[in-house]
């Protein structure tokens, strides 16, 4: 005599096979990464010792020159990380502006160099304009737009005026300068 009762294993097999799925999926998400001393979770595809890179402008005439003690890269997220790096800024008609740190970021898009740690800008003398230098812990550098920027505090020395400032934007193309966030100093006019 059979009994009346059929059983459809498909159904089990495919609710248990989520499951084990789904445990095995919630214990790779629980995993904890492996991170280096920098903070990434990813490993450098490439390095280059004594880095030097240099541009052009149109005419042929040096516009920006960055070295760097090191450079690495990183393959998964395309950022390049630099050590001591060091960049010269070319404008026709001004001072070429220098600037150092201890690290430097270039993210995927390259348009911009951030300088990180012990961060000095330095423009000399020209006539009608005064020596700069500004001094921090993070300064943007956007060559082709000409911007340099920092939300981080800055110190400026224009000519013999002191600025104290929580941030700064200055753009070279339209000669401006705005600084925020406590602006304090002494501003010496010049004749």
């Amino acid at each position: 005599m059979t009994s009346g009762h059929h059983v459809n294993w498909l159904p089990l097999a495919l609710a248990a096979l989520v499951a084990l799925l789904s445990l095995w999926l919630n214990q790779l998400a629980e995993r904890p990464q492996a991170q280096d001393n920098a903070g990434f979770a990813h490993d450098p595809d490439y390095r280059v010792e004594h880095f030097n890179a240099q541009t052009f402008d149109i005419a042929g005439r040096p516009r920006y020159r960055l070295t760097a003690e090191r450079m690495i890269h990183y393959m998964d997220d395309d950022t390049s990380e630099l050590v001591q790096p060091q960049f010269h800024l070319t404008t026709a008609g001004q001072a070429p502006i220098a600037i150092s740190a201890r690290r430097g970021l270039i993210f995927g898009d390259r348009d911009s160099v951030h300088f990180l740690g012990n961060v000095q800008a330095n423009r000399g003398a020209m006539p009608g304009q005064a020596a700069f230098s500004l001094t921090g812990e993070h300064l943007r550098v956007v060559p082709d737009a000409g911007i340099l920027n920092s939300d981080k505090p800055v110190t400026l020395h224009l000519g013999k005026s002191v600025i104290h400032a929580g941030g700064l934007y200055a753009d070279e193309h339209n000669k401006r300068l705005e600084l925020t966030g406590g602006v304090r100093g002494l501003y010496e006019k010049t004749r």
